[in-house]
């Protein structure tokens, strides 16, 4: 949207400079994208020649007496149309000349001194072809006046939102509201009618309005300059004074309008919906075929326009009109954002319409371009003509004004607060105190619920004075809790993966998910017709994604929700590793990864929250994607806290990996009963010793059911860790080797060898006696 300073200021009366205004924009949120200085064009002036003679020294100069408004100067000129008594445009001293960095100077010029230069119009880029001769203005320039219009150029960004802000006025009414001035009034003239319009008007869609006033006995011809200089300073192109009218209107106020030759209407003026196929050929002069959905404003003929887009070429005001019928109307936005992007067309009209236009100032405008109509074109006018549904539907807002400051975080007062509202054009009707029914003016359709009228006010009464606060923290526990494992996994070299909360039914049995699932009965893809039960299955995609990218060795974890039949998800801690446990080098050979990785994962994760794991039973995993012999479990008291191990071949087999996988699973609601570790250094002060014991047990003994054993037996037992499980040679086939090494450690005295034989046989006989097992070694 660009405007002139002089132009908003016809409508704001203020004190305040250039740079201040620019600045209260854009604090104000009218965004200001460009200011145009034209300063440099102050010194083009309108001179005229008084006196023309031949150069002494040089036969195609000449030597000219010219008048700039205040003094008389010598000039010499070449230009062959140079004459007495001619108007033209003089570049006086210290003026550089348009898009050139060439700057009048006093030069002689063959001996003669010349002190300014006489332009042409490609010397002022007024054309881009060269011009034979000087510019010759007509008498209706003033001699002394300047060529240009040296008045600043605003160019702000308009919201999609503020469509009153399309035309100077709402602009000014903004600027007024912060007390940088007074919004002046906008004087709507009421007409004297003399006859009667013979162009009625007719509306057939149910949604749109029309108006009309007739003028006939008009002179149409070129607008006089200081209207021309307007529309040319921000860039429109001067066509009649008619059709210029209409677009002062519409920069000035927002108000699109359109001026038809009247003479060409037959019958009355239709708004409809347009036919199938019919065409039409607007001012562009470029053909359009139209369809059902756009509107049209027709006779009974032709089609004169597309409603709030274009006029035709057919019923185009030219300077030959006489009888114009001058149209104000409103249109459905939704309609004209649809038809424009339809038809490819977009106009200063389709744009303004398309973001709302003030349906109350439908008629005033119409007032006003008539009167300016009548005053430069002279004519006599009729009553307005008017038909359809000029939507005056006002929204009232109940409003308590305390919420400006609660959700703006400002400190203004009930009186600022009013007075920002109603300077905006709030009507307020002040019930009690805290509670104020406003009715949003006709303008503003985007202002619907009492957060809007927040925003006004904190908009006007400053973004800048909004109070530092530091903000409640609204994260959750569960959050909280989320973040930190995150933290955790990537430490120990973890990827975070997030999947899709489906599966397909297929994956899920495989997984021995039979019963309870969340079936979805409109899934996207049939391959994601389940919640996933486990997330296990997704980190098994990826990973095998992955490998089938060459990329072996990964480990990835995801948080989220899994659905097992019961009325909440339940939120897991989901990890994989496949490859090597450490890169090989020269320092260290590569392992491959193994249970006690999955292990260790688990339970760094749960003494994250210090979770005293000593207290958690270790017990066979009952998930059927572990492996049966190589997977575990963590619980206590017979609730589980989560799983690890190798995942089952025949899951690998499913997923077309060749290679062994480990993962685990932690159940995050289920951490929080757990027993919290207040474990505190223990300053041995006596040798420790160790042993080392082997048994032979049977396959479905669990590894941890025997360390939770050992471990609870006695005070002197301070660690027990298992370091090897073995099966194969003079083992038989359902039993297997379980090595663990005892440390025992006394914290009053050195332990005695009778001591130490004593423990070890209780822990033998306890081993035994409880797994069915033999001592295999014991050293």
């Amino acid at each position: 949207m660009k405007f002139t300073l002089s132009w908003l200021l016809e409508y704001l009366e203020t004190n305040a400079s250039l740079e201040e205004i620019i600045d209260k924009l854009t604090h104000i949120g009218l965004e200001v994208e460009n200011v145009i200085d034209n300063s440099r064009l102050a010194g083009f002036v309108v001179a005229e020649v008084l006196e023309v003679a031949p150069h002494p020294n040089a036969d195609k100069l000449k030597l000219c007496k010219v008048n700039d408004g205040s003094k008389v100067l010598q000039i010499v000129c070449g230009a062959k149309n140079v004459k007495e008594g001619m108007k033209t445009v003089l570049a006086s001293l210290g003026s550089t000349l348009p898009e050139s960095d060439f700057t009048i100077k006093p030069t002689k010029i063959r001996g003669v001194l010349s002190e300014g230069m006489l332009c042409s119009a490609s010397e002022l880029s007024l054309t881009q072809d060269e011009s034979e001769g000087i510019i010759e203005l007509s008498d209706d320039y003033k001699t002394g006046d300047k060529f240009f219009n040296c008045d600043p150029v605003i160019d702000i960004n308009i919201t999609p939102n503020r469509g009153d802000c399309l035309g100077v006025y709402g602009i000014a009414r903004d600027l007024a509201a912060t007390g940088i001035g007074t919004l002046k009034a906008s004087n709507i003239p009421r007409l004297a009618c003399s006859i009667n319009s013979p162009v009625n008007v007719k509306v057939t869609d149910g949604e749109s309005f029309i108006s009309g006033i007739y003028i006939t006995n008009v002179k149409n011809k070129e607008s006089p300059k200081w209207l021309k200089d307007k529309l040319e300073s921000i860039g429109m192109r001067s066509i009649s004074v008619i059709v210029d009218i209409t677009n002062y209107i519409m920069i000035s106020f927002g108000r699109p309008m359109h001026a038809y030759d009247a003479k060409k209407i037959e019958g009355e003026l239709i708004v409809r919906k347009a036919n199938d196929g019919e065409k039409f050929i607007g001012l562009n002069g470029k053909e359009y075929s139209l369809n059902k959905e756009i509107r049209v404003i027709s006779d009974d003929k032709n089609v004169h326009g597309i409603a709030g887009i274009m006029g035709s070429k057919y019923s185009e005001c030219t300077l030959e009109t006489t009888d114009i019928f001058l149209e104000s109307a409103w249109f459905d936005p939704i309609s004209i954002t649809k038809s424009s992007r339809q038809l490819g067309i977009s106009t200063d009209s389709s744009y303004r319409f398309a973001r709302s236009i003030d349906p109350e100032f439908t008629l005033d405008g119409l007032n006003l371009a008539a009167k300016m109509i009548l005053d430069l074109c002279g004519g006599e006018v009729s009553s307005i003509v008017s038909a359809g549904n000029l939507n005056k539907a006002y929204t009232k807002i109940n409003f308590d004004y305390q919420n400006a400051n609660k959700l703006g975080s400002v400190s203004a007062s009930p009186n600022e607060v009013f007075d920002i509202l109603t300077k905006l054009g709030f009507s307020i009707d002040k019930k009690t105190e805290g509670n104020w029914n406003i009715q949003v003016p006709s303008w503003r359709p985007d202002v619907t619920i009492p957060a809007d009228l927040v925003e006004e006010v904190v908009r006007i009464y400053g973004y800048d004075k909004i109070k530092e606060e530091q903000l409640a923290e609204d994260v959750t526990v569960e959050e909280e809790t989320q973040d930190d494992l995150r933290i955790l996994m990537t430490s120990r070299g973890f990827h975070e993966v997030i999947t899709w909360s489906f599966m397909s039914e297929s994956t899920a049995e495989k997984f021995g998910y039979l019963n309870k699932l969340f079936i979805i009965d409109n899934p996207f893809n049939n391959n994601f017709n389940i919640m996933r039960p486990s997330v296990i299955p997704n980190l098994l995609q990826v990973t095998a994604d992955n490998i089938a990218h060459g990329i072996s060795g990964l480990a990835i974890f995801e948080i989220g929700p899994i659905y097992n039949g019961e009325a909440q998800s339940k939120y897991v801690l989901s990890g994989i590793r496949s490859g090597n446990n450490s890169p090989k080098n020269h320092y260290n050979t590569d392992r491959k990864i193994d249970i006690f990785d999955a292990k260790a994962d688990l339970i760094t994760a749960l003494e994250l929250f210090n979770v005293n794991c000593d207290n958690l039973a270790i017990e066979r995993a009952e998930k059927e994607y572990y492996h049966p012999g190589k997977s575990g479990s963590l619980s206590f008291r017979s609730k589980i806290v989560g799983y690890f191990g190798e995942l089952h071949p025949s899951i690998l087999d499913f997923f077309n990996i060749k290679q062994k996988i480990v993962g685990f699973e932690l159940i995050l609601e289920n951490i929080e009963n757990l027993p919290i570790s207040r474990k505190k250094f223990i300053d041995y002060k006596y040798q420790s010793v160790k042993r080392d014991f082997a048994f032979i047990v049977n396959k479905d003994v669990a590894a941890g059911s025997i360390i939770n054993m050992v471990k609870k037996s006695s005070e002197l037992i301070t660690e027990v860790l298992i370091f090897d499980v073995y099966h194969g040679n003079n083992i038989e086939s359902n039993k297997m080797s379980i090595a663990f090494s005892v440390t025992f450690c006394s914290p009053t005295h050195t332990l005695t060898e009778e001591e130490i034989q004593k423990e070890s046989n209780m822990i033998v006989n306890l081993v035994c006696e409880n797994t069915e097992g033999t001592l295999r070694a014991h050293h």
